[in-house]
This record gives structure tokens, C-alpha cells and sequence, in this order.
């Protein structure tokens, strides 16, 4: 009988092992094929840029984006990887900026003064010119801890010598035109004042969606998250995962490696830990040891502890891992309607309370996003359904909420949905397709079964009050460059993380006792 023959396990070596689909992560891959080092990228949970559902291609999540121009790592990165013109004309600008729904007030908030001050006066006109001196305020905070972002200060800062250097950089900050004289840019508060309003205290709760952090909002992150998208925000085809996908791509165009894409996913099974070193990755389904000079981890805590082997369970990586987890994660609900379905007043994203001063769980708080509807015309390909829109709504549930069954998620998706009849009344009439993402995307794609916008408790020194994971692990060659490194800042704290990665690497590459 004839044998089937089995290639022998081989050794791929690298300089470069990117593990993880996180952005940070793709990022800094990208900039490290670019720059000439031999990089792979294991797109280990990856979840593609949208799932197909009924014909339809569907987002993972309502994504809601401030210009890279305003964020100087996704700034300075982008165009060094020759993206930032492709960045800005896919981007999709959303008018208003943010819409606010409340029981008694419907307000549109823009970028714009003038027309901010007129719908402030509409909705509480005692109130009126206070808010708006404290968004002009945003405006000024944001402008002065952009030279602070700009310096790419080490975050969060590991010994003495970092320290000095943010140090630095915040004195260099406080000295640009228009900072604040009274406090330091990361306790200057454009809202302290008002904190109790109704719009202040539904302005916090939108914040949850533009960062990964939970607990009370540190100063600078409301400044650059807030600070951000209210200098115009956008929609992207995609979402972050598609922004991600386009840098992704970088990594193959100059000579890298790519495993797992929207077709299929590549699951890391272990790492090979030697002493205070990772030695290579072990991928399922293949006999192969896949080596690198240096490996960068962009996947979220609990699934890096799974990749540790038996013996590192007590070490020091796992005990720093287990410091960081997430509370809450961001459950989305998906509804294809007719375009006759949608107010007119309706904006493209809303923020939908039914008390401004409550929870910003799902029971409470919804975000809608208003997207193009696109048909899966097969291999890789989507048109656009002229008629037709994607009402994608998404609000904040229990970390474990997967974890308690498909009934208790579709109860979820339930909540949801009544939220989204008080801010579109009667779109039912026009229901063309309902999806769960949690439920109806693939089985077999690892990604799809985690939610996919975790807010993060941190149990670790925090620097000014955003930060997580440090960029340096307990491992000599291995970098973090996910969401967990400096959750705060949501979007920009992905790019950031992924610019300082790259850094780090390319300094232990650089080091010639590295694998010894």
C-alpha cells in the first residue's frame, strides 16, 4: 500500500515575527519590511475586514475615525509607508461630526462654531456659550498636546531615563502657543466645569467608543479622543480593520510574508520559550518552527497567556499578562434597510441615550452608524446597493457575555435593536436583513468569535492615566505593539504603539548577542 509522503518539519527564520491582527502590530511590520528587515506577520485571531451574511457584506463594528493628519504617529507613519493619500481620499467624512440623541434634545455637534453655537442655543440656550467656551477649549488642549504626541514619547515610560524624556517632552508641550498656564496637558480638563450636564455627561459616555479603557476618563484622553473626531470625524470602508488590511498589505509589497487573510485564518498553537527568549512559533496545522530574530505581539493578554507553554505559566510574562483583561466588550447588531427608512435630521453616526447621566452599558447607550450597503459579488468583490443602507449599531455588554450562550447574545441584540427604533421610529417597515456578527459571522475563523472592541482594567502603573502594557516584555526579543499598550487613546494609541514597536525591534536587531 502506498505510503503518503510527509515533507520533513523545516525552519523558516526571520528577522522580524509579527503575532497577532491587531493594527499596532501591522504597523509595525509595515514599517519594518519598508525599512529592509525580512518580517512575518501571523494574522493570529484575525477576523478579516467584514463578514458576508445573506448576500450582504457586513462590518464587524460601527468604526468612528478622526483624521490621521491630526495624529502625528498616524501621520508620520502613513506617509512613510506611502499610504496617506490612498488614508485620506477612502476616508468618508460624517456629517455632523457626532449626533446626540436624549429623550428631549437631538443635537448636532461639528467642527464648525458658528453652527455648534446655533444648535447649543436650540437645545439649552442658558447653557449655551459655556459649552461652547468649552469646546473651543477642547480644540485649544487638543492643538497644544500635539507637539507631546508629535515627539513619539516612550509609553509607557520604562526606567529612569524614559521617564526624563516624557518629562521633557510634556515641559516641551507646555510651552507651545495656546497651552494651558494653570495645569500640565494631561490634568487640563476642557469640561470641568460643566461636568454635570446632560451633554457633557453624554459626550463621556461617546468617549467608550473611541477608546479601549474603562474606568473614569483621564484628562488626556478626553482631550485626544474627544479633541479628535470633533475636528471632523469619518467612516472608512472597513472600519480600523480595514485601515489595518491596507497597511497589512505594505508587509508583502516589500518582500515580507503574510499568513491568514479575509479567505482563512492562521492560528498560532505555542510559543517556543529558550531561557529569557522566544525561540520560534508554533502554527496549527504545520510541523514547521517558524524563527525570528525578534517577535512583536499584537493580540489582545488572554490570548498571548495561551500561547505560553506549561512551564511559563508562573513566570513573569504570564504574571504580567494577567494584569490586564477585559471588563466590557463592544457587541454590534447589523440592519440592512431601504433608504426611505431613514429620518431625514438622522446623522451619520449617533449617539442614542435614554439618560444622559446613565450607564453606558447596552441598556442605555448605542451607537449608530449609517454605512453603504454592499453586496458580495464573490472573490473578493462588493457593489454598492444604491437603495439600501447598514444601520450598524453596537453597545457595551459584559466581557464573559459570549461566554453565557447564543440565546443570552440574541437577547443582547434584542436591546439593541429597541434602541435603534427610538432613533429611527418605524425602520422595521424597511427591514431588509437583521445580523448579529457574534453569531452569524464564520465558526471557523478564530477572530469572528471574539467581540472586537474590548474595554480594558488595567492593574499596572499607568501614565497619565492611558497607558497599559509596556512596550519592552520580560522576554529580551519580544515587543508589544497592540491596543493594550496605551489604551487610552484608542485609535492613536494603536498607531503610536506600533511606531514605538517598530523602534524597539530595530534596536534589538541591531544588538549582535541577541540570540545567544
Amino acid at each position: 500500500m502506498a505510503q503518503t509522503f510527509k515533507p520533513p518539519a523545516t525552519q523558516r527564520i526571520y528577522d522580524v515575527c509579527v503575532i497577532g491582527s491587531q493594527l499596532g502590530g501591522a504597523l509595525a511590520g509595515a514599517l519594518l519590511a519598508r525599512r529592509g528587515y525580512r518580517v512575518l506577520h501571523v494574522d493570529h485571531d484575525g477576523m478579516g475586514t467584514a463578514y458576508e451574511d445573506g448576500g450582504y457584506v457586513l462590518p464587524y463594528a460601527p468604526a468612528l475615525l478622526a483624521s490621521p493628519r491630526l495624529l502625528p504617529a498616524a501621520e508620520m507613519s502613513l506617509r512613510e509607508l506611502g499610504l496617506a493619500t490612498d488614508t485620506m481620499r477612502a476616508l468618508e467624512p460624517c456629517t455632523p461630526d457626532l449626533q446626540i440623541l436624549l429623550p428631549r434634545h437631538r443635537i448636532d455637534i461639528g467642527h464648525d462654531p458658528h453652527r455648534r453655537l446655533m444648535e447649543l442655543k436650540r437645545e439649552w440656550p442658558r447653557d449655551a456659550e459655556a459649552l461652547e467656551g468649552s469646546f473651543g477649549s477642547l480644540g485649544k488642549l487638543f492643538d497644544a498636546s500635539s507637539p507631546f504626541m508629535k515627539s513619539m514619547p516612550p509609553l509607557p515610560p520604562a526606567g529612569f531615563g524614559e521617564r526624563r524624556a516624557v518629562s521633557k517632552a510634556v515641559r516641551f508641550a507646555a510651552s507651545a502657543p495656546g497651552a494651558p498656564h494653570a495645569t500640565s496637558l494631561d490634568e487640563a480638563n476642557a469640561f470641568s466645569e460643566l461636568e454635570d450636564h446632560p451633554l457633557v455627561c453624554a459626550l463621556r459616555t461617546a468617549q467608550r467608543f473611541l477608546g479601549y479603557l474603562d474606568g473614569d476618563p483621564a484628562p488626556l484622553a478626553t482631550t485626544r479622543l474627544l479633541g479628535g473626531v470633533l475636528h471632523g470625524s469619518h467612516r472608512l470602508t472597513g472600519g480600523s480593520q480595514g485601515l489595518r488590511e491596507s497597511i497589512r498589505r505594505k508587509i508583502a509589497e516589500s518582500r515580507g510574508e503574510i499568513l491568514g487573510d479575509d479567505q482563512g485564518a492562521t492560528v498560532a498553537e505555542r510559543l517556543e520559550i529558550d531561557g529569557s527568549r522566544v525561540a520560534a512559533v508554533r502554527l496549527s496545522g504545520s510541523p514547521n518552527a517558524w524563527v525570528a530574530r525578534v517577535f512583536i505581539a499584537a493580540t489582545d493578554a488572554p490570548a498571548m497567556l495561551r500561547l505560553l507553554p506549561p512551564e511559563e505559566t508562573g513566570g513573569k510574562m504570564a504574571k504580567l499578562l494577567e494584569r490586564i483583561h477585559p471588563r466590557r466588550q463592544l457587541l454590534a447588531l447589523n440592519l440592512v434597510v431601504k433608504t426611505a427608512a431613514l429620518p431625514p435630521a438622522l446623522g451619520d453616526c449617533v449617539l442614542a441615550l435614554r439618560d444622559a447621566g446613565g450607564p453606558d452599558t447596552v441598556e442605555n447607550a448605542v451607537l449608530v452608524q449609517v454605512l453603504p450597503a454592499r453586496r458580495d459579488k464573490g472573490k473578493g468583490a462588493t457593489e454598492l446597493v444604491a437603495d439600501e443602507r447598514v444601520l450598524c449599531a453596537a453597545g457595551f455588554v459584559a466581557a464573559d457575555a459570549r461566554d453565557r450562550g447564543e440565546e443570552y447574545l440574541a437577547a443582547l441584540g434584542r436591546e439593541i435593536r429597541e434602541a435603534v427604533a427610538d432613533a429611527v421610529p418605524f425602520f422595521e417597515r424597511h427591514l431588509l436583513r437583521e445580523s448579529l456578527p457574534v453569531l452569524a459571522a464564520p465558526k471557523q475563523r478564530r477572530g469572528s468569535r471574539l467581540l472586537p472592541h474590548p474595554l480594558y482594567e488595567v492593574e499596572l502603573e499607568q501614565a497619565f492615566g492611558v497607558t497599559g502594557l509596556p512596550c519592552r516584555s520580560p522576554y529580551k526579543n519580544l515587543v508589544f505593539a497592540g491596543r493594550e499598550v496605551i489604551p487610552g487613546l484608542g485609535l492613536e494609541g494603536e498607531f503610536h504603539a506600533g511606531v514605538q514597536a517598530a523602534a524597539a525591534a530595530q534596536e534589538l536587531l541591531g544588538k549582535k548577542d541577541l540570540l545567544r
